[in-house]
């Protein structure tokens, strides 16, 4: 009976790690079917991204701040500010016109991220799998041993039961005689 408890547990253990295997896998393959998606947006992002890559955005950036800081520390009247103010509108007009280039540039960082996020997600992942691939086979050699042990002692201990006599039998042997 001791041998079949054993044997239970084994399975259990067998059935949960085969789960967890599962489920593992089934994150593998959300991963990679996001990481072929984002590759994809890659691809998708670099001949506009390429076309583009002479535009500067920081500069633009930098001149209209150094404009609203020259508005607000030297315009002395109304008229000087009224002036600053169009140079400012000006800059703001080309980088309405650039924005389309930070949000594609932007995008990319972000991509690039999710791709080498997912990238180690599936790496950690692999390793975890690896790890439970090694218990089970420990376990099936476990189980399988369990098995060939109690088959073993199956034939044993009919074998001393056929050598026993019960009293049922003995009560019998008893009545023929008489």
């Amino acid at each position: 009976m001791d041998e079949a408890d054993g044997l239970e547990e084994i399975q259990q253990k067998i059935k949960d790690l085969e789960s967890a295997k599962t489920e593992l896998i089934e994150k593998i393959k959300y991963l990679n079917r996001r990481v072929r998606y984002k590759k994809f947006e890659q691809k998708a992002l670099e001949p506009y991204l390429e076309q583009t890559k002479d535009v500067q955005i920081t500069p633009l950036r930098k001149q209209r701040n150094m404009m609203e800081f020259r508005i607000a520390t030297q315009a002395y009247t109304p008229r000087m500010e009224k002036e600053l103010l169009k140079e400012v509108k000006k800059l703001d007009e080309q980088l309405s016109s650039v924005r389309d280039v930070e949000r594609a540039r932007r995008k990319r960082r972000y991509v690039d991220q999710d791709i080498e996020q997912g990238e180690t997600g599936i790496m950690q992942i692999e390793n975890s799998l690896k790890e439970i691939r090694e218990k089970l086979r420990k376990l099936y050699d476990d189980a399988k041993a369990a098995r060939f042990a109690a088959k073993r002692a199956t034939p044993a201990t009919a074998a001393i039961e056929d050598d026993m006599v019960s009293l049922g039998d003995l009560a019998l042997i008893e009545r023929k005689p008489g």
